[in-house]
This record gives C-alpha cells, sequence and structure tokens, in this order.
C-alpha cells in the first residue's frame, strides 16, 4: 500500500465536515492539502465541487484506519464554543487541535489508497451538470 503522511487536521476535515486546514497564506484557507489527501486517496484528480462527495467515500477509510479520530466528532460544540469566543479563527481551531492531540489523537497519520470500487469516478463536468440541473452558465476554459 502507497502510504503518505498528512496532517491530522487535514483528516479531521474529512472527518468532520470543518474545514480545519492550515493557510498557507493571508489569501490561502490551506483547502491544498485537502485536495492533496482526497487525490491520494482515491488515485483521482478532483475538482471543487466534487470534494464534499469523495470526502464522503473516504471519511468510513479514515475512521476505519483511524478510529481515535471519531473523538473530534463529539468535542465539535467544544470548538464552535471556542470559534465564537476566539477574535482569530485560526487560534481557535489551533487550540480545540491541542486539546485533541492531548487526548491521543496523534499530529500526522500514514494514508493509503481506498479500494477503487468503493470510489466512482466522475467526469468533472459531468458532474457539476447534473448538479446544477443543467450547463447554462458554465464555461470552459481549454489550455
Amino acid at each position: 500500500m502507497d502510504l503518505k503522511p498528512f496532517p491530522a487536521r487535514v483528516l479531521l476535515s474529512v472527518t468532520t465536515g470543518r474545514l480545519l486546514t492550515e493557510p498557507r497564506g493571508p489569501r490561502d484557507n490551506g483547502i491544498g492539502d485537502l485536495y492533496l489527501l482526497l487525490n491520494h486517496m482515491t488515485g483521482d484528480d478532483l475538482f471543487t465541487h466534487q470534494l464534499p462527495r469523495v470526502s464522503e467515500e473516504c471519511k468510513p477509510w479514515l475512521l476505519r484506519w483511524f478510529p481515535e479520530l471519531a473523538k473530534a466528532d463529539e468535542q465539535l460544540a467544544d470548538l464552535d464554543s471556542r470559534l465564537e469566543r476566539y477574535a482569530d479563527d485560526a487560534a481557535a481551531i489551533d487550540c480545540w487541535l491541542d486539546q485533541l492531540y492531548r487526548s491521543g489523537i496523534q499530529r500526522s497519520y500514514d494514508v493509503g489508497q481506498i479500494p477503487q470500487d468503493d470510489h466512482e469516478r466522475k467526469d468533472p463536468y459531468d458532474e457539476l451538470v447534473a448538479m446544477r440541473g443543467t450547463d447554462e452558465g458554465i464555461i470552459v476554459v481549454d489550455e
């Protein structure tokens, strides 16, 4: 199995449905790490609108491989409380994550690929049209 290390906060973005990735700069939310994880797990090259569906495909595998990640779901109310109290969302998330690390969640995990039968490959354009119900207004730019 081809294992690659990923920060726990990226895996937790999948398992909790909250974007917990680390920003790489002032105008970046770290979502690139989520793409890297899901692309690695599926062997696909995903587009933004595909991330929720593919996260649902990958979530059970992450929880099967790393059951301790389920602890985070039990602590989401604490995260919400911190986000309300802190002026800086990144600081609130970091504080919450530190609490999870102290409870036994590792800072990084070696993640493999899910079985190909557990990932539905879809053409990104066709999936977007299906999601919108029309192709009207969709602009495709070829490089």
